[in-house]
Formats: C-alpha cells, sequence, structure tokens
C-alpha cells in the first residue's frame, strides 16, 4: 500500500518502511528487566544499525499481561516502562515499540512509541483495535496463534475504520497441537496481497506455548533457518528477542536469540533479501489488494477528495433479494441507518446519484423519501451514465466514489477515486476495488461509506451536531 500522496512512504522515526529495498528489523529483549539491561541491548541493535545502515526499531514490554503463570515477571509496568523506552529513545534514536493489553493504554503510550503492537492474544479485540488506530502511530498487529492469515482482513478493517492506514502485520506462529507451533510461510505469502508490510517475528515461533511447568519453552536454534525462511518467501520485517544472557532472561529466554549473535543473523538476512523479488506476492499470481489505495494516495487522502457518491442499489442498498408479489408488486428491502447516512450525506454537501440495472417504482419511492434527485435506472452500460454526470456536476473522476457488488459495476470501479465494493461481491470485483466494507450491502455498507467519508473530511460532527444539543 502506499501511504503518501506523492511518494511511498510510511515513516517510522527515522526510517520509511516502505522503501521496498530494505530489510526492517524490530528487535530487543522480551520485557523490559532493568534500565541497565534494557539500554545495553538499544545500543549494540543502534550500534548495528548505524553501521549498516539498517532499518531497526527497539521493541521490549513495558507489561507481559499474558504470561503463563500468575507468579511470573511482567515488567516494571507502563509509567517506569515508558520512561525507560524514552530515554532508549533519547539515548539511540532508535524508534521504540511496545504492546498494549487495554484500549485506556492507547492515548497514554502514543507520546512515546513510534509504533503500537497488538498482541497475538488479542489480535481481535475491536475495542483495542480502534483506540490504538485512534492514537495515529504506526500499529503492528500480531496474527493470533488460532487465526488464519485471511482473517486478518477484519482487523485490518478496524484499523481503517479510525482513518489511520498505517499498518503492519505480523505472523509468530500457529498452534500446532498442544505446547507447539508451526510456522507456515504461505501466511506470509497469503498476506502481502492486503497491501500492509509483512512481518515474520522469528522468536516467538520458535517457541513452545507454556511446556515448561507453568511458563514457555522454546529452541532458540530453529530462530536463524525460520528467519532465512521468511525472508525468501517475502517478509518485509523480522522481527526478534534477544538478550545478552538467554538463559537468565525472564522471559522468553528458551526461544531469544543470543545478543552476541545479532549481527551475523541480520547481514544474513539482507543478503538474502537483496535475491527476492520486490513484488513477490503480484509475481506468484494473486490478484490486486483489498486494501490498497493504487498508486497514488491512501484511503484517508482519497476519502478527503470526494464531492460525489454512486450508489448500485441491488445488493449495496438492499441485500439484493427481490420479492415478487401478486398485481406487478415488487418488494426490496432497505436499511434505515443506511437512508440515515445518505440523509447526512446530502446534508454534509456530497452529491448522491444512483445507478441500477433494473426498473423498479419502488426504488424511485425510495430515492424521493431520501431526497437523491439523480436516479437512472433500467442501466445496464453504467460507465457512460457516470461520465455524463461527472460532466454535468463539473466534477473529476478522482472527486467520485462508487461502489457496486457485482461485474456490471466494475467500468465505473475502474474509473472512480474511490472504488468501495461489499464483503459478498465475486472475487472479480473485489480485485477491482480500494475498499471492502465490514458491513454487508443492505446492512450498513452504504452508512459506513458515508461515515468514512464524512468523516475523512471532519464534516461528520457538524452533520450530526443537532443530535448532540
Amino acid at each position: 500500500m502506499v501511504y503518501s500522496c506523492d511518494s511511498n512512504e510510511m515513516p517510522v522515526g527515522q526510517f520509511n518502511i516502505l522503501d521496498r529495498n530494505c530489510l526492517f528489523f524490530i528487535v530487543g529483549p522480551c520485557v523490559i528487566e532493568t534500565k541497565e539491561l534494557t539500554l545495553e541491548v538499544a545500543t549494540e541493535i543502534a550500534r548495528i544499525s548505524n553501521a549498516y545502515k539498517i532499518p531497526m526499531f527497539f521493541k521490549s514490554s513495558f507489561d507481559k499481561a499474558n504470561r503463563t503463570s500468575a507468579d511470573s515477571f511482567r515488567g516494571p509496568g507502563i509509567d517506569e516502562g515508558l520512561e525507560i523506552l524514552s530515554c532508549v529513545r533519547a539515548t539511540t534514536g532508535l524508534p521504540v515499540v511496545s504492546d498494549i493489553h487495554s484500549p485506556d493504554q492507547a492515548q497514554k503510550v502514543a507520546s512515546i512509541l513510534d509504533v503500537i503492537q497488538i498482541p497475538a492474544f488479542l489480535s481481535r479485540q475491536t475495542d483495542l483495535l480502534i483506540a490504538a488506530g485512534n492514537s495515529g502511530k504506526t500499529i503492528n498487529i500480531k496474527k493470533g496463534q488460532f487465526q488464519a492469515p485471511q482473517d486478518m482482513e477484519y482487523g485490518i478493517k478496524k484499523i481503517l475504520a479510525t482513518g489511520n492506514s498505517k499498518i503492519l502485520l505480523t505472523e509468530r506462529g500457529a498452534s500446532f497441537g498442544y505446547r507447539d507451533l508451526i510456522a507456515d510461510m504461505r501466511s506470509i505469502v497469503r498476506m502481502k496481497p492486503f497491501g500492509f508490510p509483512v512481518v515474520f517475528d522469528a522468536t516467538h515461533s520458535a517457541q513452545f506455548p507454556g511446556a515448561e511447568s507453568g511458563k514457555s519453552g522454546g529452541d532458540r536454534s530453529l530462530v536463524a533457518p525460520l528467519a532465512r525462511a521468511a525472508v525468501a518467501a517475502g517478509a518485509d520485517g523480522i522481527f526478534i528477542e534477544t538478550h545478552p544472557d538467554p538463559d537468565r532472561a525472564l522471559c522468553d529466554g528458551p526461544n531469544s536469540l543470543h545478543l552476541k549473535d545479532l549481527e551475523s543473523l541480520v547481514l544474513n538476512l539482507i543478503e538474502i533479501h537483496k535475491l527476492v523479488p520486490r513484488d513477490i506476492s503480484d509475481s506468484i499470481g494473486f490478484g490486486k489488494r483489498n486494501f490498497s489505495i493504487s498508486d497514488s494516495c491512501n484511503l484517508v487522502d482519497r476519502l478527503k477528495l470526494i464531492k460525489a457518491v454512486i450508489f448500485d442499489v441491488d445488493g449495496v442498498l438492499t441485500d439484493g433479494s427481490i420479492i415478487f408479489a401478486g398485481n406487478n408488486l415488487e418488494i426490496k428491502c432497505f436499511d434505515v441507518r443506511d437512508g440515515h447516512g445518505i440523509k447526512l450525506a446530502l446534508r454534509g454537501g456530497l452529491e448522491i446519484a444512483l445507478i441500477t440495472g433494473r426498473n423498479s417504482d419502488v426504488v424511485s419511492r425510495r430515492a424521493t423519501d431520501l431526497g437523491i434527485e439523480r436516479v437512472f435506472q433500467g442501466i445496464w452500460d453504467k460507465k457512460p451514465v457516470m461520465e455524463k454526470l461527472s460532466k454535468d456536476l463539473n466534477i473529476k473522476n478522482h472527486e467520485i466514489a462508487v461502489i457496486g457488488d457485482d461485474v456490471v459495476d466494475i467500468p465505473m470501479l475502474k474509473l472512480a477515486g474511490l472504488a468501495v465494493t461489499t464483503p459478498e461481491a465475486p472475487l472479480e470485483v473485489r480485485r477491482e476495488v480500494h475498499y471492502v466494507t465490514t458491513h454487508a450491502g443492505g446492512r450498513g455498507a452504504a452508512r459506513e461509506l458515508i461515515e468514512l467519508i464524512l468523516k475523512a473530511q471532519n464534516k461528520w460532527r457538524l452533520v450530526t451536531e443537532r443530535y448532540y444539543q
């Protein structure tokens, strides 16, 4: 995904992690043990980063809230932990990463952290993801051990709903029976088409969860070969927990890489990365990414430009079902919240049009009820209608959003500045769009799109203000 209208940039600290020529690293001890040890590790990471011009971020947890046993060491807590991470940032210049476990922590850590990490066990927690997204920071979502890589789309959508498109996806192994994990490199390949940088967690993938009497075990000899395989599979970044004395580490020691071995492994992975095609996901036949915003702007930038929205009807404003009764009666089901959303869009100054392939009296009635003046029915070749509409309204294609759900809508979707479809749409349609709604057609998809536009344009509060008084 491209995150800037002007260039391929996603800055984290002084690094641009969308530079496909650079493999980046997220490295550090599992948990903050002491300030002295934390700075020792960070100083070595900074030395490697500076010596070889490698993007490296320092990661350590201020609270390990998911330890197997209640007696296990958890860290210094959020206040002292953030103070130490701030010191790392100031002393070494490295961007800093840490994880949060509750929504109330998101804003507090945002003043210190460059990247907020969502732990794998919490990767489906909606409130946590929304709070993290609202921080405006880069968000690293670690894929749950229980999740399929394809299911990461739902976490992505939760972050995107906040207007934040700065997202990393991390593979950290999948549960493989009891107390074991398997690192499936297909997961990297399957997450790449989402359009966000994919990270491989080499050390947690070598973990044996809960295998050592109340704590996790692991095999650090697996870290290097797994990391090499991940880079060859197309990973954009590698996550490594490291410690100067792993056998005495207070958390995840068995699967942590010894600090003295970090430099040689990093350099080895850099050499492998040079041999890998930059756009490996496309080279193996995957289609366009559901969440990418082509090669000119990101989602928020596109939303800000929208002046008109064109809706298909069946499958978008309805669930696609049609009931025929006597006397030529045709029944369609519309969502009330979708209708209210369209009224809010009109109040916010957006032009609204309906273009549908069928002729239906009930569509005309619904349009009149909502105040939509531009209604085009019985249109199967929709592109010319869109082009005429653009001319009549004196707006450009990049200022038009189109939401359709079937192949007849593809010509319009290809022209639109923001192309949107619903989750039920055929694969051929989903491949042509910039955004797939979380809500189904006729069940909130229209409202979701309108809210995204109005919020990106800072109009949402304005058009709903009367309801808060």
